[in-house]
């Protein structure tokens, strides 16, 4: 029955699936809110931990949705802005992704159009 149990439990572990998703900041981790470099425009950023994971944290005038995908060995991310609800001030989104593997390269896209990150760090 052991034997059973700790199977399932590797095989769970190995099942995780490629997702984003949209953390709120009172339930982030603090060491996580510690690591977001402050912005005063639109902005991108990769916070990654080898244990805890990589968070993408994004700075908007509008509301923002992240997707992601992989191809081969490269790793997909897409921004899409909402253009309804612009505001004059920049607003924070804090993404956690979840990855079922590593990548050889992460790409970055706004709006169909690929960016560079702004800040990529460790925690």
């Amino acid at each position: 029955m052991a034997m059973l149990f700790g199977i399932m439990l590797l095989v769970s572990a190995c099942t995780k699936e490629l997702s984003i998703q949209e953390v709120q900041p009172e339930k982030a981790d603090p060491k996580v809110l510690e690591s977001i470099q402050p912005a005063t425009s639109e902005s991108v950023q990769m916070l990654t931990d080898q244990q805890k994971g990589h968070y993408v944290v994004v700075y908007a005038y509008s509301p923002v949705t992240l997707s992601v995908n992989e191809e081969g060995t490269t790793l997909k991310i897409h921004i899409k802005s909402s253009e309804e609800d612009e505001t004059e001030m920049v607003k924070r989104y804090i993404f956690k992704l979840t990855t079922n593997r590593d990548y050889d390269t992460i790409q970055l896209y706004r709006n169909a159009k690929e960016i560079p990150f702004d800040h990529i760090t460790s925690y």
